[in-house]
């Protein structure tokens, strides 16, 4: 049996002046996307809210067939 992606999610949490989370999910990430590119739109998001951003979950999706 072998492996075979099916999908890519990315979970960013980030935190606003006044103390309270957010938690923004973005689906359909692409398969290839690297380590710095998730990283580097996870800055995007901190600059477009204005909101520090605390962390960065990637969830990946297999089958196996």
């Amino acid at each position: 049996m072998s492996e075979m992606w099916s999908k890519t999610n990315l979970a960013v949490k980030s935190t606003k002046e006044d103390g309270q989370q957010r938690k923004r999910n973005f689906n359909n990430i692409a398969q290839d996307a690297t380590d710095e590119k998730l990283a580097a739109f996870g800055q995007l998001v901190e600059q477009l809210t204005g909101e520090a951003t605390e962390e960065l979950s990637v969830n990946v999706t297999t089958s196996l067939v």
